[in-house]
């Protein structure tokens, strides 16, 4: 990579995950409003919110939804980025927390939340493509560092549910009987519930000679994560690997981890300035304020 090249990723970055914490909170702004009905003896502070003896007012948790995507949006223009990246990442944390706080917990926003406090201590990702006033300088040395924290972060999720895997089911996890049991588990749970069950869940557990490949194949993926941090192709193997891994688990699960399926999670991963140097050329159709912008990469 070139001593451009740093910038320029990091500034995509901070558009790729910015921009979808403010259209991820914009969609599931009904089921976070939801909170404020559930019955307090219900509330069961987590994480970051462990401090709070009860449910928060129902006006903050509407003025966090109100503010967070906003300030997301503005986040990933760059604009105003030391106050509307830091308030970004606050309040998606915040909301992510809270919800989790009501008895289910969701682990598929936690890798956002950690990436937007990267990106919010790193002044740096304002320095390209962005709408701000006055740019932050954008060196090697102030960027490089966050793209390599966003990437570890993102391989760091799978080795640690690798480990996981290991230290609750052992070995016996290659085998395939614990995915059977998992994969059936949820599927009928679902069906109990009234949700949409996998379309080839049942599939999947009829055949029982694909189950010990499929967790051997789950093992490699998450177990071998960091080895994408070694160099490009690595990671460019890795991460299509990793993507095959998301679509089998909404085939065979149901459960859809849209971060990682759509790439912005394993983005850091990869050479995604060149989308940002693509999009700068087509510049010449926008207005001169936004095109000057845009090109000042």
């Amino acid at each position: 990579m070139t001593s451009d090249d740093w910038p320029r990723r990091l500034a995509v970055l901070r558009f790729l995950v910015a921009g979808y914490a403010a259209v991820w909170t914009m969609v599931r702004a009904p089921p976070l409003l939801d909170t404020t009905e559930l019955a307090a003896r219900r509330f069961d502070p987590i994480g970051p919110l462990w401090f709070l003896e009860g449910p928060v007012a129902s006006g903050v948790v509407v003025a966090a939804v109100i503010a967070t995507p906003v300030t997301a949006a503005l986040m990933a223009a760059g604009w105003r980025y030391r106050l509307t990246a830091p308030a970004a990442a606050a309040g998606f944390l915040f909301l992510t927390t809270y919800r989790n706080s009501w008895g289910q917990l969701f682990h598929t926003e936690n890798l956002v939340a950690l990436h937007l406090i990267v990106l919010a201590l790193a002044p740096g990702a304002a320095g390209a493509w962005s709408l701000a006033h006055r740019r932050a300088a954008a060196t090697t040395d102030t960027t490089r560092w966050a793209v390599r924290t966003l990437a570890v972060l993102t391989v760091g999720t799978y080795l640690v549910a690798g480990i996981a895997k290991l230290r609750i089911s052992g070995w016996d996890w290659v085998d395939g009987e614990v995915l059977r049991h998992q994969v059936a588990f949820d599927n009928a749970r679902k069906d109990l519930l009234g949700d949409r069950s996998a379309p080839l869940g049942v599939f999947f557990l009829r055949q029982s000679w694909l189950l010990g490949p499929a967790a051997v194949m789950t093992m490699i993926v998450e177990l071998t994560a960091p080895l994408a941090l070694v160099n490009r192709r690595i990671a460019a193997a890795w991460v299509t690997a990793a993507v095959g891994f998301h679509i089998a688990i909404l085939a065979v699960m149901a459960i859809v981890f849209p971060y990682h399926l759509i790439g912005i999670a394993l983005a850091p991963l990869l050479p995604v300035e060149r989308l940002g140097t693509t999009v700068a050329g087509w510049t010449g159709r926008f207005p001169p304020p936004l095109r000057s912008a845009l090109r000042a990469g």
